[in-house]
Order: structure tokens, then sequence, then C-alpha cells
């Protein structure tokens, strides 16, 4: 009987290859939410620390102090669109990854049902050859008993 080959030997390797891309790519976007939210760590912790002038001040100082203030402000919502959309980018990796996966989980599985199935037909063409051999020997051994019996 000739050696197990799985025909789809090919497709399955390609789908070993996406899925190893799919999950460098759900790697690389965890880095970029652990790295937005280290921005945004940063961001609110730089505004959160600035303080208000108090007292009289010339209009010119208030405006510029305003204007750091909801510069501050502003760079921490960008910060947060940033997080919001890297964790949706490694949302849409994860799912990727996932389906990636199931792929190769399905080819895998069908691979090792064929395989199954190719090691019950040799066991069975085994048993087939020893059966023949016993049965032709037996045949010999009998015509032979009867050529020396008679």
């Amino acid at each position: 009987m000739k050696k197990y080959r799985f025909r789809l030997e090919p497709v399955l390797r390609v789908r070993n290859v996406q899925e190893d891309l799919a999950r460098a790519a759900l790697i690389q976007a965890n880095h970029r939410v652990v790295n937005a939210d280290a921005v945004l760590a940063a961001r609110v912790s730089r505004y959160s620390s600035m303080a208000m002038a108090s007292g009289m001040r010339s209009t010119n100082e208030f405006l510029s102090n305003r204007f750091v203030h909801e510069m501050a402000a502003k760079s921490v919502r960008d910060a947060e669109a940033a997080r919001r959309q890297a964790e949706q980018d490694a949302a849409e990796r994860r799912h990727a990854w996932s389906q990636a996966a199931k792929e190769v989980s399905v080819l895998e599985r069908l691979d090792e049902r064929r395989r199954a199935e190719h090691a019950l037909e040799a066991a069975r063409q085994a048993d087939a050859e020893v059966d023949d051999i016993v049965v032709g020997r037996f045949a010999r051994n009998q015509a032979e008993h009867d050529r020396n019996g008679a």
C-alpha cells in the first residue's frame, strides 16, 4: 500500500502561513494598544498636573494659559481616540486570527481523519494478505497431505 499523503497538504501549509501572519498582526495591534495606553496616561497626567493660574493677570496671560490648557485637553481627547482606534484594530486582528486558526483546525482534523482511514485500510489490506497466505498454505498442506496419505 502506498504511503499516506494528505492531498491538501499545500493548502494546509498556506493556511498555516496565513495564521502565522494573522497572529503577528494581532501581536502588533496589541502592542499599539499598549503604546496608546501609555500615551494616554502620560497626557492625562500632564493635563491633570496643570494648574490654572488664579488672581489678577493680563488678558494675554489669561488667553495664553487658556490656550495651553485647551491644547492639553485636546491632546487627551486625541489620545483617547487613538486608543479606541487601536482597540478596534486589535479586535479586528483578533477576529482575523481566529478565522485563520479555524481554517487550519478544519484542515488538520480532515488530515487526521484521512490518516486514520488510511491506517485502517492498510490494516485491512495487511489482514487480507495474511488471510491469503494462510489459506494458500493450508491448501498446499492439504494437497500435500492428500498426495502422501492417498
